[in-house]
């Protein structure tokens, strides 16, 4: 059952989706002698299903007048796991993950649909 919901989600991700680009940030180390944080970015080149939100007072409210979208990824082979304050960047619009949703079967995530805003 596992393998069907995979597949069946895989081949409607391949077929509708686009390659986009997920940079995991991983937190550096302060640095006494620059003072600042450098981060690290890891760039994935992945496909994904991009939709657009319509944000209103019932429906997502902390994101009314923001440009949002939520993203299906499917957790196929991924070298990294989605996590919070994520980048995607798509056609060089860069989004911030605000949000993660997983849906799975038997235990095993099968769907990641990440909330993430403009900026």
């Amino acid at each position: 059952m596992i393998n069907n919901f995979l597949t069946s989600t895989k081949n409607s991700i391949d077929r509708y989706g686009s390659l986009m680009t997920y940079s995991v940030i991983t937190d550096g180390q302060y640095d006494i002698e620059t003072g600042s944080v450098t981060n690290t970015n890891i760039n994935y080149s992945v496909r994904m299903y991009k939709k657009h939100i319509r944000a209103n007072q019932y429906n997502y409210p902390n994101l009314i007048g923001k440009d949002s979208a939520m993203f299906y990824l499917v957790n196929h082979k991924l070298s990294f796991r989605p996590k919070i304050r994520d980048i995607i960047i798509v056609d060089s619009i860069q989004y911030n993950i605000e949000s993660i949703i997983e849906h799975g079967i038997d235990g095993k995530v099968i769907l990641y649909k990440l909330l993430a805003v403009r900026g």
